[in-house]
């Protein structure tokens, strides 16, 4: 009885373990399809954009953290509903420049939202005061929904949980397309400061390169995100 018994378990705990390694074969095989999907729709000009923006993980209340100039960074979050867009912007003074939102200066603001409709976009400053709408057409030069709705139904498609880059260490951005599994993209190698290239270099090589420019690893530990 024993001895049957014993059989049954093993034959269950090999059955299990094949599974197991089944299924990290299936999500390795997934996580490189997704990789080289992305690598293939990816736009330059996002890409070069990217080198300056953060995507920080927080549920629904994830946010955009743009950076090009460090004392003027700012947090964008994007919201999409059924009959509106929204973006709410921290700090816009340099928001409101690279887009070139038509406002007259107002140094009294420290939050911006807009809000588009079909045929009308709403400015709001500070939480909930209306400063004016405006036609979709004359908000601004560049068309910040447009923008940030790309990036957003990008990083949906893939499921990213975080975008990062250390500008201060080279041109590279990273993809985490789960909380281990790091796409990474780096223009030029040259271009990573020396004090620390020799350590994202060997980082890189024990991960898979999939062209030059881009490379996917596994992390040994996975990162913490915000819920």
């Amino acid at each position: 009885m024993n001895m049957k018994f014993f059989q049954i378990l093993s034959i269950l705990a090999f059955g299990l373990l094949t599974f197991c390694h089944s299924e990290r074969e299936i999500d390795t095989v997934n996580i490189d399809e997704r990789a080289k999907e992305f690598i293939g729709e990816i736009d330059s000009l996002i890409l070069k954009d990217l080198q300056h923006l953060y995507f920080i993980y927080r549920g629904p209340n994830g946010f955009l953290q743009n950076d090009s100039v460090q004392e003027l960074r700012y947090n964008v979050r994007f919201s999409q509903f059924e009959d509106r867009l929204e973006l709410f912007i921290n700090r816009p003074e340099r928001f409101i420049k690279d887009f070139s939102i038509k406002l007259e200066p107002d140094t009294s603001i420290f939050n911006l939202k807009l809000v588009k409709t079909d045929n009308k976009v709403q400015i709001f400053k500070n939480w909930d005061v209306l400063v004016k709408s405006v036609h979709p057409d004359s908000l601004s030069k560049k068309d910040p929904f447009e923008y940030f709705s790309s990036l957003n139904e990008l990083k949906d498609k893939y499921d990213l949980v975080k975008i990062s880059h250390a500008s201060h260490l080279g041109e590279f951005v990273e993809f985490y397309f789960t909380t281990e599994d790091v796409l990474t993209f780096m223009r030029d190698t040259s271009r990573i400061d020396s004090r620390f290239k020799s350590i994202w270099i060997k980082k890189w090589d024990e991960g898979k390169w999939i062209t030059q420019n881009w490379n996917l690893r596994k992390l040994k530990k996975p990162i913490e995100v915000g819920g």
